[in-house]
């Protein structure tokens, strides 16, 4: 019985390490700026590339306000999705990268290499485009066919 016990502690003790683990690394991908308030323009649902995070389903809301983009997650998955923000102004380009067996993604790389990019996966991705063109941010409509998400930050 005490066996058990102990390999239940060891189990809870190995998941929040698990989870703390990955909430520092998932902020290591966040990126937030002084941003005002604005009315949301568009609303996407997907998931998130980055770094250390990687996310399906409908975990991650893309949101457009008239001053840039912010992806963040859900109330449910806010801690262990990075918030990533960024003004249209700062955006060097839009481009669809997709793994293997995943969704095309679109990757937001900053003018300058200022921070990580990141990327948002959707099956709506095509639809996301225009709505970044609408705002005068450069798009790559061409698909780049990666092996791993390091593959994005070179």
């Amino acid at each position: 019985m005490a066996l058990v016990i102990a390999l239940v502690v060891l189990l809870v003790l190995l998941w929040a390490a698990g989870l703390l683990l990955w909430n520092r690394l998932a902020a290591t991908c966040a990126r937030r700026i002084d941003v005002p308030a604005g009315d949301l323009e568009e609303l996407f649902y997907g998931g998130v590339m980055c770094r250390w995070v990687m996310t399906s389903g409908a975990l991650v809301r893309l949101e457009f306000f008239d001053w840039g983009l912010r992806l963040r997650g859900m109330l449910i998955s806010r801690w262990i999705v990075p918030t990533w923000e960024a003004r249209y102004d700062e955006l060097a380009i839009a481009e669809l990268v997709a793994l293997p067996a995943s969704r095309i993604a679109v990757c937001f790389r900053l003018r300058g290499g200022q921070a990580n990019p990141i990327a948002f996966l959707s099956d709506r991705s095509l639809a996301i485009l225009p709505q970044l063109e609408k705002h005068g941010v450069p798009v790559n409509r061409s698909v780049t066919k990666i092996r791993r998400v390091r593959e994005i930050y070179q």
